[in-house]
């Protein structure tokens, strides 16, 4: 016996109109094309004209599922196959993006029942007299079959048939035959979902680096393509990970923050997208700060089933946002801290002082005849004379220490549990070590002196703006008895 070989393409075309056979062939053509060929959306009209001619019917279509509430229904006729010119609907205004109110009960019933994702057939003069009824007979419909399209569980839209010449009762049969079809039109959706997502992805991945990743809660397995974790390109486009272990590529100080924002998401309105910034390790052991973003899909119980999105690479906004947040803090010209973070650190001081009974002090200072510099020698040469004297004092600082730029060529050093002996010698020491420092501009030497003002506060109640009242009337006191000194006021209780 020879061995018969062919191709789906012609497969079944003998076969009698209406036939169950015939349909079978057809959907076996259809599904070739689908999943290998034509696919979205020209596969999908390929099926509809196949199963038409097949079943013998006027017309067969794909409602789409827009958007259902208690009160109403949209969809929109997207596709559409008619055996005659006269049974064709697609394109007709009525049935572009239409709503229709689900207050009757006949048609509530067939809308919930297609909730459920369960098909209905009906012969049309058997129906109750009502407004379905006639809706359908304005078509001229006789009968008609209608088969939900489930996608992910959710009623994506539905595969009709009309019949406007018979009144036709389907067979179990033929319903499961054509319930198959469903099935193969929803695969396409979820194909055509797919290849879109790809597409997206690779657009995005133009626009900045980024990888794809999905948890199941199920199996506590993580799936994650591979570009933000592998410097060198794998021969797999996915890694599977334990959660055990992806969160051990998580930076430790990641790890419960982001574990906490998850618990709060999943409490939360899960309707919105998730978001959290983080620290990743690659197969490097480089840090590299990403974005990840996703959302949930849960169950028909609410139970969460999978929580999948991106991880984007934010590396370059993080730099950014750094150097936004050094130039709300820092002062431009000398890159000591601004006066702002001075006095929100003075408050914190004051706070940490009174809360535990310790000492500290504050140094205000400025450049003696600072003026007559600016006025001398130019602007440039002053800037010059304050950026060296934030480097010297720098260059005496100690590890907490805080030196800040408080506008014009006025400073003020925070020194954390120092007694007012121990900053009046640090203060001693900066007063000669600019004086006997010297800075250089346009090929002259410039000498340069200071005078200080100290106040201290051993935990007794004031606020920052009593604080600084008195540092500055030391400083104008050391102004007054000859410059290049340090003075002292005792005491700043609040008044």
């Amino acid at each position: 016996m020879g061995i018969n070989t062919g191709n789906f393409k012609n497969l079944g075309n003998s076969y009698e109109e209406g036939s169950n056979a015939a349909v079978l062939s057809a959907i076996a053509r259809s599904a070739e094309e689908l999943t290998s060929g034509k696919g979205w959306p020209d596969g999908v009209n390929d099926l509809l004209a196949a199963l038409g001619k097949a079943t013998g019917v006027s017309r067969v279509w794909i409602f789409q599922t827009i958007e259902v509430t208690e009160t109403h229904i949209t969809q929109n006729y997207t596709f559409e196959w008619a055996g005659a010119a006269r049974y064709k609907q697609l394109g007709m205004p009525m049935f572009s993006m239409f709503t229709n109110k689900i207050d009757r009960p006949e048609y509530r019933e067939t809308i919930q029942s297609r909730l459920r994702g369960e098909w209905q057939k009906m012969v049309i003069d058997k129906l109750e007299p009502g407004w379905f009824r006639d809706n359908l007979e304005v078509q001229k419909i006789k009968s008609m079959l209608t088969i939900p399209i489930m996608v992910e569980d959710q009623w994506w839209g539905t595969l009709g048939f009309d019949d406007c010449d018979r009144a036709y009762d389907w067979s179990d049969v033929e319903v499961a035959l054509l319930k198959t079809a469903g099935y193969l039109i929803s695969n396409a959706v979820l194909r055509d979902r797919l290849s879109a997502k790809r597409r997206q992805f690779s657009i995005l991945k133009q626009l900045t680096d980024s990888s794809v990743w999905e948890f199941d809660f199920k199996t506590g397995q993580i799936w994650c393509s591979p570009e933000l974790l592998y410097s060198v390109p794998l021969p797999t486009d996915n890694i599977r990970f334990s959660l055990h272990k992806a969160l051990h590529l998580i930076h430790p100080d990641d790890r419960r923050p982001l574990i906490s924002s998850v618990r709060r998401y999943l409490k939360g309105d899960r309707k919105k997208v998730f978001r959290f910034d983080m620290r990743l390790f690659t197969d490097c052991g480089d840090l590299r700060w990403v974005e990840v973003i996703g959302n949930i899909r849960s169950s028909e119980d609410g139970k969460p089933e999978q929580l999948a999105g991106i991880l984007i690479d934010i590396r370059k906004r993080k730099r950014e946002e750094e150097r936004l947040r050094e130039e709300a803090v820092t002062d431009p010209l000398t890159g000591v801290t601004n006066r702002r973070l001075f006095e929100h650190r003075l408050q914190e001081f004051i706070d940490y002082s009174i809360n535990e009974g310790t000492v500290f002090s504050v140094l205000f200072f400025d450049i003696d005849h600072f003026k007559e510099l600016n006025d001398r020698y130019g602007h440039q040469a002053g800037d010059q004379g304050l950026r060296h004297l934030a480097n010297i004092c720098e260059s005496h600082l100690r590890r907490n220490d805080l030196l800040a730029r408080l506008g014009g060529d006025e400073f003020a050093l925070l020194l954390p549990e120092t007694n007012q002996k121990t900053a009046s010698a640090i203060g001693e020491r900066l007063l000669r070590a600019v004086e006997s420092t010297p800075f250089e501009y346009d090929g002259k030497t410039h000498i340069m002196t200071i005078s200080i003002g100290l106040a201290s506060n051993d935990g007794r109640l004031t606020t920052p703006a009593r604080l600084i009242e008195v540092a500055d009337t030391a400083l104008y006191e050391a102004k007054q008895t000859g410059r290049n000194r340090l003075a002292t006021l005792t005491g700043c209780l609040l008044s």
